[in-house]
């Protein structure tokens, strides 16, 4: 099976590489086809850490992921460190207690905050007042949008991002505007890479979950479960003695890891 991962850079005002927006893709087609976003996410985040590994696909720069509510609510960024992880907050998620309860949870922890194709509102001001990044879209918005934002954020420690700069002029507007981050097609499209994957057996998880809610879990049985699964031990061996978790010396076997 083979499986697949768009990655974008997002560059400085120097045009230099500041940080990778990691996408869902099912194929070589260059689109996200509109999946489950639960699924898409947690496949982008399986497959970067473990199947890929974070660091060939970044090269050490923050990985710019889009988390669903479920998943901010559920305090799955956190998994990661965070200079390994950007946690972007998509359009659609509604700033109700829970969302931001578990927002200035993540800030707190030092995790950068990106609010995806931003349009102010009194609904979505509670989120900005927390982001450290403002993605604003310059195909959807106006220029009269743009320098509004520009203005509102000029003497925050909000910075702005550029987001589908697909011209040299719309670079030149959003450099003058005081734009700090920038990504487009105008720089890079987004890059696919692929890679063969070994399936891992569902019955396997399924075995693994059965025995996590347990009062108690055994973590030989888990031990002994994982390891009859080559694709899993695999992925989980490459996953913990990659940045994420920074051992100093290497984790040879499954029940180390």
């Amino acid at each position: 099976m083979e499986v697949f991962v768009a990655r974008q850079p997002i560059f400085n005002s120097r045009q230099q590489v500041f940080a990778y927006e990691l996408l869902f893709r099912h194929g070589l087609e260059n689109y996200y086809s509109g999946t489950n976003g639960d699924l898409a996410t947690a496949r982008v985040i399986t497959d970067s850490f473990m199947l890929f590994g974070i660091d060939t696909l970044t090269g050490g720069k923050p990985a710019f992921i889009n988390f669903t509510a479920n998943m901010i609510k559920n305090e799955i960024p956190t998994i990661f460190p965070p200079e390994l992880v950007g946690v972007e907050i998509l359009e659609e998620i509604m700033p109700d207690d829970e969302i931001l309860y578990a927002c200035q949870k993540l800030k707190n922890s030092r995790y950068l905050l990106i609010l995806d194709d931003f349009v102010l509102t009194k609904e979505r001001a509670p989120l900005a007042e927390m982001a450290d990044i403002i993605k604003v879209d310059f195909l959807a918005s106006s220029k009269k949008g743009r320098a509004a934002l520009a203005e509102k954020y000029a003497r925050s420690r909000v910075r702005l991002l550029a987001e589908k700069v697909e011209t040299i002029d719309d670079f030149q507007e959003a450099l003058e505007l005081g734009y700090s981050y920038f990504q487009g097609y105008f720089f890079c499209r987004p890059h696919i890479v692929s890679r063969k994957d070994i399936p891992s057996h569902r019955l396997t998880y399924l075995r693994i979950l059965q025995e996590l809610y347990n009062t108690e879990p055994d973590f030989e049985q888990i031990t002994r479960i994982v390891t009859t699964d080559l694709s899993l031990s695999y992925k989980l061996l490459r996953l913990v003695n990659s940045a994420v978790f920074g051992f100093r010396s290497r984790i040879n076997s499954i029940k180390q890891a």
